[in-house]
């Protein structure tokens, strides 16, 4: 199940979010290592501050954070003007209404287990559905986010189109920084292809809230 969390309705699904900041704690620090704040096993930034988008694939219950993502809209502060600035060519302007920022793409470090593989295209495909539905109703054309190599194979596996614009060597691997038009046929494309390969549930689009 998809869940969509907004400023109006967080109340709600505090829980939810608990379990969605201890997994960015273990993804980001604990397996990534990256130089991410912790605090009471739980990993948040400045920009949870903000009232973002939160989208989190959950089991039926709504208990088991599988995976999830968080969105900013580029006219406010984002990650990528602030820490990924070396990813954005020269005399690209990535700030407008339109265009949304994804950041905090994780999933549950089971999924990577080879086992679980199908599980992990599952999930994946389903947070990008879920995004893709969130950012048509809301008048949103593109999406840009920063990602390392295994994203960018598992956004083209799952039918996402995605334009790489750059990327930067800082981290001693390549991240890079990608555009993501957001149209009615990309998302039909992500469940087709989804469905086609049996990775999809019955119902994994359904949104906990408007």
């Amino acid at each position: 199940m998809i869940v969509v969390i907004e400023s109006h309705n967080a109340h709600e699904y505090l829980d939810l979010m608990d379990e969605m900041f201890r997994l960015r704690a273990r993804v980001f620090r604990d397996r990534l290592g990256w130089d991410v704040q912790v605090v009471d096993g739980k990993e948040r930034d400045k920009y949870d501050d903000i009232t973002p988008v939160y989208i989190i694939c959950t089991d039926e219950r709504a208990r088991e954070v599988k995976g999830s993502l968080r969105l900013l809209p580029t006219t406010g502060p984002t990650v990528l003007a602030d820490n990924f600035f070396d990813t954005v060519p020269d005399g690209v302007h990535l700030s407008a209404p339109t265009i949304w920022e994804c950041t905090r793409f994780c999933l549950d470090d089971r999924l990577l287990i080879e086992e679980h593989r199908d599980e992990l295209l599952s999930v994946s495909g389903a947070l990008i559905a879920g995004l893709g539905e969130v950012a048509i109703r809301a008048g949103i054309e593109s999406i840009v986010g920063n990602f390392d190599a295994a994203m960018l194979r598992i956004y083209r596996r799952i039918g996402c189109e995605v334009e790489v614009l750059g990327s930067t060597m800082r981290y001693g691997r390549p991240v890079y920084l990608g555009l993501f038009p957001i149209s009615e046929p990309i998302l039909r494309n992500v469940k087709t292809r989804l469905r086609d390969a049996q990775l999809v549930s019955a119902t994994p689009y359904t949104r906990a809230s408007a």
